[in-house]
């Protein structure tokens, strides 16, 4: 190891080999045992005449002779370099990790086989605002909130002892006091032989995630507490609509029975009376039973306002054009009125019968309340990507801007009733249809005479 010979290293020359960083260190310790006249140990580097280094631990105890007097003292030198090399790359391995650890923009810790932690980084420290003396062993405990403080032992002693990997979530009081929720994830370290060292943990603060989570879960009972209620409610509401529908058939036929008894009286009585009825009387008469007809009238049109959204109807194809000439067919407009029906109307999925209806009291309330029995009527169509708008346009007198929401409103009528049969019902019920399907309705100011109703419909598909 020294590179010298026997006679080379007697007397003081062994002291060539000495390292020159290392040689007042050995002669400080030579100078203690020999005044103390103890044994030494130390550790220090020989250079050979080469320059190799070796570094060796030499120890050194006292020689006795037989009267127990010192006589000198016996060494050994073994060479250490193996084993400083280890012990020299796991200090840099150490240094490494702690700088590692505390430049790291997470909480980590550390515990031996005792299950006591034994290191935090800076991070776990600026975070709890306490020291690393404060943390060690069971104290980290401290700062995990009362009640989640067993639940939390219990994880990280039972995967512990099982050596598993385990996560967790605890609120850790923080340096002012506040608690806030940790995401902390424990895995078990080994040595190289393959034996157990202990855990190595890493913790984030989740608070953000974890306070959405606590209103999502809040939420998600209040949701579920609604939808009970709305369960019951739905339930019961389908019972008082088919106690509803039932009354209103009942109410319907028990009304239109007298209704009609009425009028055929009116009609029988004129016959009897032909020759001795006044003409006023018979004027009074045809009031009668023009007042019976709007009364029948609007018994039917309250039956079917209060059907709508109520009656499934399936959904089907329809052409919009032939549902159109079906439409003004049913309704027989003087000969000498003219309705154009656009080119190219679409065909669509819907339901059929909603639509027809929409048609129908638009086309008929143009026919109706048109002053001329020459007049027009043009019924046209857009796309706009989710949505038609049909438009229905006469040439009629009109309504008056001032009343262009109120039509919509039902039993609202423009004219008296004793010069104009209305029940009031119809815009109402397009409306309610229209809308109940998604779409919307309005009516559009115009210059000049006449009016456009203009009404959305969505596109459907069969799937």
């Amino acid at each position: 190891m020294s590179g010298l010979s026997k006679k080379q290293s007697l007397g003081r020359g062994w002291q060539v080999a000495i390292h020159p960083d290392d040689l007042k260190l050995v002669e400080t310790q030579a100078q203690l045992i020999l005044s103390k006249q103890k044994s030494d140990k130390t550790e220090l580097r020989l250079q050979d005449p080469q320059g190799k280094i070796t570094w060796v631990l030499s120890e050194a105890v006292v020689e006795i002779d037989e009267d127990g007097r010192i006589v000198g003292y016996i060494g050994t030198v073994v060479d250490i370099s193996e084993r400083h090399q280890i012990e020299e790359a796991l200090r840099e391995s150490e240094g490494r990790f702690a700088i590692m650890a505390n430049s790291a923009p997470v909480m980590i810790w550390m515990s031996g086989l005792d299950k006591l932690c034994n290191f935090f980084n800076q991070g776990w420290l600026d975070f709890t605002g306490r020291t690393m003396a404060e943390e060690l062993g069971n104290g980290w405990v401290e700062g995990v909130h009362p009640e989640d403080r067993e639940r939390c032992i219990h994880t990280y002693t039972t995967a512990f002892d099982h050596r598993e990997v385990f996560m967790m979530e605890y609120r850790l009081k923080r340096f002012d006091g506040q608690y806030r929720w940790i995401f902390d994830t424990g895995t078990p370290r080994f040595n190289s032989d393959g034996s157990f060292a202990g855990y190595v943990g890493s913790c984030v603060d989740i608070n953000p995630r974890k306070q959405v989570e606590i209103t999502l879960q809040q939420r998600t009972k209040q949701l579920t507490r609604l939808n009970t209620i709305l369960a019951k409610t739905t339930t019961l509401l389908q019972q008082r609509n088919q106690e509803l529908d039932q009354f209103a058939y009942v109410a319907s036929h028990d009304l239109k029975a007298p209704l009609r008894a009425i009028a055929s009286l009116s009609e029988w009585l004129e016959e009897d009376l032909a020759d001795q009825l006044p003409e006023e009387n018979q004027h009074q008469m045809q009031l009668l039973r023009g007042r019976v007809r709007r009364m029948e009238a609007l018994i039917n049109g309250l039956l079917e306002y209060s059907r709508i959204g109520r009656v499934h109807t399936e959904l089907t194809q329809v052409n919009v054009d032939s549902l159109l000439r079906e439409v003004i067919d049913s309704l027989q407009p003087p000969a000498s009125f003219h309705i154009q029906i656009q080119t190219e109307m679409p065909t669509l999925v819907t339901k059929r019968v909603p639509l027809q209806q929409v048609f129908a009291n638009l086309i008929e309330n143009a026919i109706e309340h048109h002053t001329r029995v020459d007049g027009r009527v043009k019924i046209s169509v857009r796309d706009l990507g989710k949505y038609y708008e049909f438009s229905v346009e006469d040439d009629g007198p009109g309504i008056p801007v001032e009343y262009h929401d109120k039509v919509f409103v039902i039993f609202q009528t423009l004219e008296p009733r004793d010069r104009k049969e209305n029940t009031g019902i119809g815009l109402a019920i397009v409306k309610k249809i229209v809308e109940t399907e998604g779409g919307s309705i309005n009516l559009q100011p115009v210059s000049g005479p006449g009016s456009t109703f203009r009404f959305t419909w969505p596109k459907r598909s069969l799937e």
